[in-house]
C-alpha cells in the first residue's frame, strides 16, 4: 500500500528525533536545513507538501556521528545507516538514516534497501577566497552529477530542460556508466581540502548543484537556537534568515499552487 505524504512525514520525524537525540548527547552540531528549515520558520513544522527531512552537519561532527553509529548500532534503535562505505550499492555521497519497515521504489534507480529516510548533508570548508570556493563547488557539482548519472538504470531526461542539454546529456550518461560511480566517489572525497572551522565559505561539496547559492558563510552556522518543528524543537542557525534568503530569496512567500508538490522521484510502501 502506498504511503501518503502525511504518514511519510510522521515516520521521518521519528527518525529525526532519534538522530538529533544522539547529536545532543554527543554535543554535535547539526541544523535543520533547506526545505526543513523553511518548514520550521514558516510553518512550525513540515511544509505541507514536502516529502523529506534535511539536516546539515559540519564534516567533523558528521563523521563523529557516523562512526558512533558504526560502533554503536543499537543507538540507531532499529534504523539503518546508509553511506557509500557500508553499502556498496548506495549511489550518493551524503548520509541517510532509514526506517527499514518501509520500502522506497525510486524511479530509474537500482534497489539498495532504502526505506523512509532523512538526509544528512556533511558541509566542508571551501577556504577564504570566494573564487576558490566557486571552483571547488563547480567541481563538486560536476562530479556529483556524473556520479548520479552512473547509477541510473537507463537514460532519462528527468529534470534536464532544453533540447541541446539533453543531446549533450546522453553521451555523458554513457561515459559515466562506463567509468562507474566508484571513480566519481573517490574524486569527490578528495575535495575535502579545507576545514569547516577555519574557512569563511562552506558547502556540501559532495552534493553541490547550485553555484553561489550552494556556498554559505561559515559564520551563519556559528551559533544556534531551537525552533518548533511539529511536536519537537530542533536546532536551527541563529542566522537562519541569512541562510534562507541566500538560497530562496523571499522564503516566506508561498509558491504558486501548481508548485506545491514533493520533489523526489519515488513511491513509498
Amino acid at each position: 500500500m502506498k504511503l501518503d505524504t502525511k504518514r511519510s512525514q510522521e515516520v521521518s520525524l521519528k527518525i529525526l528525533k532519534i538522530v538529533t537525540d544522539v547529536c545532543e548527547k554527543l554535543n554535535l552540531n547539526y541544523y535543520l536545513m533547506y526545505g526543513t528549515l523553511i518548514g520550521a520558520v514558516r510553518h512550525k513544522g513540515f511544509i505541507p507538501w514536502d516529502d523529506d527531512i534535511d539536516i546539515m552537519m559540519p564534516r567533523k561532527d558528521h563523521d563523529i556521528l557516523v562512526n558512533y553509529f558504526f560502533s554503536n548500532p543499537t543507538a540507531l534503535r532499529g534504523l539503518e545507516l546508509f553511506t557509500p562505505y557500508n553499502n556498496k550499492k548506495y549511489p550518493y555521497m551524503i548520509t541517510r538514516i532509514s526506517n527499514p519497515n518501509f520500502k522506497i521504489l525510486i524511479q530509474n534507480e537500482e534497489l539498495y534497501g532504502m526505506g523512509v529516510f532523512i538526509d544528512i548533508y556533511p558541509f566542508d570548508g571551501l577556504g577564504n577566497n570566494l573564487g576558490e570556493a566557486l571552483r571547488i563547488e563547480k567541481k563538486g557539482d560536476r562530479l556529483s552529477s556524473l556520479c548520479y548519472l552512473s547509477t541510473r538504470k537507463h537514460f532519462a531526461k528527468e529534470n534536464t530542460k532544453g533540447t541541446m542539454k539533453n543531446i549533450v546529456k546522453f553521451p555523458i550518461f554513457l561515459l559515466a556508466k562506463i567509468i562507474g560511480k566508484n571513480y566519481f566517489q573517490r574524486r569527490l572525497n578528495k575535495l575535502k581540502n579545507y576545514s569547516f572551522d577555519n574557512s569563511k565559505y562552506v558547502c556540501c561539496t559532495t552534493w553541490a548543484s547550485g553555484g553561489r547559492k550552494d556556498i554559505f558563510k561559515s559564520e551563519w552556522f556559528k551559533n544556534f537556537t531551537y525552533a518548533q518543528f511539529e511536536d519537537y524543537k530542533f536546532r536551527i542557525p541563529i542566522d537562519y534568515d541569512d541562510v534562507l534568503k541566500h538560497v530562496y530569496g523571499d522564503y516566506m512567500k508561498l509558491p504558486d499552487s501548481t508548485k506545491r508538490i514533493g520533489h523526489h522521484f519515488y513511491v513509498i510502501s
